[in-house]
């Protein structure tokens, strides 16, 4: 039963792929600047990690609640870049620490959007991720995909990509991971299209249709996605997570309504093929890294967009 999970970065439209592409951008700041004005107290839960150790190996311990960052924390030229890296790779070992104790095992594809792992300003990102399998460099970095994956070479077969989308064959499951581009996203047809287009390259691949599809939809409301998806493919999708609210894994009593900057669209989602997979456990993390701040722990946030995983099993 693989282990998939999802990160968007929040990125620009630069050609020039470095971590200033992904540095303070404007809803970075908004997610921070959100959550520290509503903020009382601690409510994020970090993990010990050690940036010296493979990052699925498991590490023991009670996690630390942490309070948001003052206002402003995430603000353009508050961080070079090599703090900024640093703080998303931090990200990345969370996440693993996060994924090892919702489904107790490690990842086996961990998916980045936005970012570009081949650039030389990321190369230390496998330390904290996991083994580059496949870059998406597309000509601007908001347009990117970084696959990074297990150590079992065997495992996994790259089936494709295109505008906004990248696949891969992993355990014998076909995950496709997406960031549906805005002009798309919002009408049903263009949608639907976008995503019958995605299985008849797959299909030419010589892989089975698709078992499940994870990413930043950026679709106009709840539902739209396994709504569209359904019709696209004619089979029926479902959203992992039906929910209205959601609860993530890394937060302690709080909730949101979605998984965008302001915890109000649902952009996020993974929806999965009820007649070829079931999701055996699905979680949302947040936008959020423990940083230290003023000689204390805080969270920060390093996006715009909170991960999403899923522990799947084919039918």
């Amino acid at each position: 039963m693989p282990v998939f999970a999802y990160q968007s970065l929040n990125s620009n439209a630069s050609i020039d792929h470095g971590v200033g592409a992904s540095k303070s951008q404007y809803f970075t700041r908004v997610t921070h600047d959100h959550s520290a004005k509503i903020s009382s107290g601690g409510w994020m839960l970090s993990l010990p990690i050690n940036p010296n150790l493979a990052p699925d190996i498991p590490l023991y311990g009670p996690a630390q609640l942490l309070p948001t960052a003052a206002q402003g924390y995430m603000n353009k030229g508050q961080h070079d870049d090599i703090t900024f890296r640093d703080m998303v790779q931090r990200k990345a070992l969370q996440t693993h620490q996060n994924l090892i104790r919702a489904f107790g095992t490690g990842f086996n594809l961990l998916v980045y959007g936005e970012l570009d792992s081949g650039h030389s300003d990321w190369a230390s990102m496998q330390q904290s991720a996991g083994r580059l399998l496949r870059v998406s460099s597309a000509e601007m970095a908001c347009n990117s995909f970084s696959v990074h994956a297990d150590n079992q070479r065997g495992m996994h077969r790259y089936l494709g990509e295109g505008q906004g989308w990248i696949a891969v064959e992993s355990y014998g499951v076909v995950a496709v991971f997406v960031h549906v581009p805005n002009a798309i996203a919002t009408s049903d047809n263009k949608t639907i299209d976008f995503y019958a287009a995605i299985n008849k390259k797959i299909l030419q691949a010589g892989a089975g249709g698709i078992d499940i599809i994870m990413g930043d939809t950026n679709q106009a409301s709840n539902g739209f996605t396994p709504k569209v998806v359904t019709s696209a493919l004619g089979q029926s999708f479902e959203d992992a997570h039906p929910q209205s609210t959601i609860q993530p894994y890394d937060s302690y009593q709080r909730d949101f309504q979605g998984t965008n900057s302001t915890g109000t669209k649902k952009y996020d989602v993974a929806v999965y093929n009820r007649q070829t997979v079931k999701v055996k456990e699905m979680i949302y993390l947040t936008q959020f890294t423990p940083v230290s701040s003023q000689s204390s722990y805080m969270t920060a946030a390093v996006t715009d967009h909170m991960g999403v995983a899923v522990r799947v099993e084919k039918v």
